[in-house]
Formats: C-alpha cells, structure tokens, sequence
C-alpha cells in the first residue's frame, strides 16, 4: 500500500521518481507507466496530479528553474553590499558551489544536456541565463567600482564572463566532486582576483 501523503509531498515524490530516470537514461525512457512502476503507485494518481506526460515534464522542469534560481538569487548581493568585491565574489562561488554538490539532481538537470531534452527545458535554461545577467551586472558594476578597476572593462562582459566560469566549476563539482571541491575552486578563484590590479 502506498504511504500516505499530501498532495505536494506525493507531487515531489513521482518528479523525484521522473529526475531519477531522467539522468540514468534520457528523457526517452519517460512513460507514465514508467513512473508509475517505478514509484509504486496507480497510474491514476500521476494523471491527478499532473494531467499527461506533457504536464508531467512540464512540472520537473518547472520544479528546476524554481529550485536553481532561488539558489542563485541568495548568493547574489545587494547592490549596496559592503563588503570587499574579491571576498563577495569568491564566497559567492563557495557557496553556490556547496549547493550544487549538495543537491546535484537539480543542477545536472540544468547543466548537463539530457538525451531527448524537450525545447522547453533549453528556452528555459536560456531565460534563466538572461535573468541572471540581469541581476549579476549591476553587482559587477559595483563591484568593479568599488575595488577600483580594472578600469575601462566592461561590466557586461564581465558578468557573462562570472556565469560561464560559475556553471564549469558547478560542472566539475558534479563530475568529479573529490578531486574538485567547493574550497579547491573558491581558492583558485581567489588567487585570481588577488592578481588583478585595482585602481
């Protein structure tokens, strides 16, 4: 018999089921009577829950963008922070990092292409890449001015720039979390600031 649940912890039970086949065999292998077997319960509690296939999907990759981006937003900093800009930027990443080892479902959903991943999840990969630049170049600007240069770079590029080195450290931390750790790759990110010239 199936444990007793409320309706959002039995929803996150089948899209824990659906994350699971998922990363172990592609989007391909997704059915509800897949999922169904898989989490031991009626085929008529998924369709409840979700309506089709389609809403099932949906849901998971809903599910991600909420989970990533609540994330991303507590690392971010105030725009006024007063900190100094190499420490916020290098704790930012210490921590982000820890996140992704910690809940590493959630973030190779989002940053490893997935056999058969519907156009859904990659429009909104690109949203969440477009939303995050929004929030993270005013910061750099801050930032930038607030350590004193490099002077003339652009704030644009260099928020970009921070989102590409973030998601291929949150690669090699899911890829190889012994060899690449939260602290390894906060420490050489420090290094790096400190040999960046200021003012």
């Amino acid at each position: 018999m199936a444990e007793r649940m409320n309706a959002q912890e039995r929803r996150d039970q089948l899209l824990d089921v659906l994350s699971e086949i998922v990363l172990a065999e592609g989007y391909g292998a997704v059915s509800i009577d897949r999922v169904s077997r898989d989490a031991q319960i009626a085929r008529t509690v998924i369709y409840s829950h979700f309506g089709n296939l389609d809403g099932l999907l949906h849901a998971l990759i809903e599910r991600t963008e909420q989970r990533a981006v609540a994330q991303l937003r507590a690392i971010i900093p105030d725009i006024d922070f007063e900190e100094d800009p190499d420490t916020v930027l290098v704790e930012a990443l210490r921590t982000f990092l820890t996140m992704v080892r910690d809940e590493p479902a959630t973030w190779r959903l989002a940053l490893f292409p997935v056999e058969g991943s519907p156009p859904e999840l990659r429009e909104t990969i690109t949203r969440v890449r477009g939303a995050l630049l929004g929030l993270l170049q005013p910061v750099a600007v801050q930032g930038l001015e607030r350590r004193g240069g490099p002077q003339d770079l652009d704030a644009e590029l260099f928020a970009r720039m921070l989102i590409a080195v973030g998601e291929e450290a949150a690669k090699l931390v899911l890829s190889d979390p012994d060899n690449y750790s939260p602290d390894r790759l906060a420490t050489f990110t420090e290094t790096i600031m400190a040999s960046v010239a200021r003012g």
